[in-house]
């Protein structure tokens, strides 16, 4: 299972970087990202051929895998030493993120591409038309609400901004 979940993985990540999708990315690890996707790119493209054969793309994952795992609302950028996934289950886990146990909007492995962007956009406004709802929510509910609110749009306007070229 996990050979086919890196192939799929795999195959998302040459995409992206046969799109150049990684130059847009944004966030605390987005430069991360980049720089590792784009020597994935050039070891799949090793010689002038590009890997096409699900058998030479395990192949590279098995070796070269960048440690990029693109999800709904964040693309992690694997660095066990930062990871707050793997803090708070007090252990290593063979170099795998949790995303069960992820800190989005707090660990510093997090890259943003559009979609992602979207996503947390969507969750802003998912959470401003329940708090417009009638009757009024329960007092704690609300400030729940508005907090997270809060954090979102707060980390959207610290990791959103292009990165600059170094």
């Amino acid at each position: 299972m996990e050979s086919e979940q890196a192939l799929a993985r795999g195959e998302h990540l040459m995409a992206a970087v046969d799109a150049h999708e990684h130059t847009h990315l944004t966030g605390p690890a987005a430069d991360e990202a980049a720089r590792r996707l784009e020597t994935f790119g050039e070891r799949a493209r090793f010689q002038g051929t590009v890997v096409l054969d699900d058998n030479r793309l395990r192949r590279l994952m098995a070796k070269h895998d960048p440690a990029v795992y693109p999800g709904q609302y964040v693309t992690c950028v694997h660095d066990h030493a930062k990871a707050l996934c793997e803090r708070a289950r007090h252990r290593r886990s063979e170099g795998l993120p949790d995303h069960g146990g992820c800190k989005p909007l707090a660990c510093r492995n997090v890259a943003l591409t559009p979609e992602n962007t979207a996503a947390w956009q969507r969750e802003i406004d998912r959470i401003t038309r329940r708090l417009a709802t009638r009757p009024t929510l329960p007092p704690l509910l609300r400030h729940r609400l508005e907090a997270r609110r809060t954090e979102i749009t707060a980390f959207l306007l610290e990791n959103t901004t292009t990165r600059q070229s170094a």
